[in-house]
């Protein structure tokens, strides 16, 4: 998967559910079961505890597994890698699910993390008579909310709030572990080629803020292409690579042109978990720690 798609994929969600019908947002205004700010409900009433979910996002995926309910999930995306749902029918991507595919698993609930390229597609796997959760997940309290409101979907309230409560003690433990730490400058990589990288308002950018470093990237852009010169004329301190599958010879050339790279100073994240805003923003934040303060590193 191409890091810049995810990306989009992020900075893409509040924007889908503002566009949801009018008439979606008042069914939650009806009793239905929804126990966060932005969670909308498209289609009909849901079950009151499902038993055949396709997820249509990681993110949505990562929730339900930690939630422990993975054996509920009949449908996720090709995107998913999730242990738990090794064996599970894939529908498609995040941004292009397969109505034929999820129609076909029969699904008594359809977990949609928000994205304005695939609102053709679940509004109409709705239309065909199935719930559909839409939740918005950009930055950490995004998270935190949809924590709460899948908790609630799969009739597991209390599971939801102990994950959010652990999620929550988990964020606050890594701030003070920042604490006193050098505010070190990073920058933040989330595709080689063309570069591209996380700026204000992105959930990678939070993530830094959590763990005491401050992005280089400034300016009112989530996800900019940035040449590579004005990267080197920044000058971070640190670098942060999370384009984990376009690493290669002709880009490792490319970014040696900032001087952090050239001091040593680029840490390679092992996997994409900084740009999937779920419960994996533990391992997340503890790798960010690490390639930012390696002193505070456990």
């Amino acid at each position: 998967m191409r890091r810049p798609a995810t990306a989009r994929t992020a900075l893409l969600a509040l924007a889908a559910l503002a566009a949801l019908p009018a008439g979606a947002r008042a069914k939650a205004e009806r009793g239905w079961p929804t126990a966060s700010e932005g969670a909308t409900w498209l289609g009909p009433p849901p079950p009151a505890e499902p038993r055949r979910i396709v997820s249509i996002g990681p993110s949505m995926t990562d929730i339900v597994v930690a939630l422990g309910r993975a054996d509920r999930l009949v449908g996720v995306t090709r995107f998913d890698d999730a242990p738990e749902v090794r064996a599970v029918e894939r529908v498609g991507g995040f941004l292009d699910p397969s109505i034929e595919a999820v129609v076909a698993l029969r699904p008594d609930l359809v977990l949609w993390l928000t994205d304005g390229g695939a609102m053709p597609a679940v509004s109409k796997i709705a239309e065909l008579g199935v719930p559909v959760l839409a939740i918005p997940v950009v930055g950490l309290a995004d998270v935190l909310a949809a924590c709460r409101a899948v908790g609630q979907a799969l009739g597991d309230p209390r599971g939801g709030e102990r994950l959010t409560s652990g999620l929550e003690a988990f964020i606050a433990r890594t701030r003070a572990r920042a604490q006193g730490l050098p505010t070190r400058r990073v920058l933040f990589i989330v595709g080689r080629d063309p570069l591209v990288v996380a700026g204000p308002g992105s959930y990678p950018d939070e993530l830094l803020r959590v763990v005491g470093a401050r992005n280089v990237v400034g300016g009112t852009v989530a996800w900019p292409v940035f040449p590579v010169e004005r990267a080197a004329a920044l000058d971070p301190d640190v670098v942060v690579d999370a384009a984990i599958n376009e690493r290669g010879s002709g880009t490792d050339r490319a970014l040696s042109a900032i001087p952090a790279v050239r001091r040593g100073a680029i840490r390679l994240l092992p996997n994409d978990d900084a740009l999937r805003p779920g419960p994996r923003l533990t391992s997340a934040l503890d790798a960010l720690l690490a390639a930012v303060h390696p002193e505070a590193a456990r």
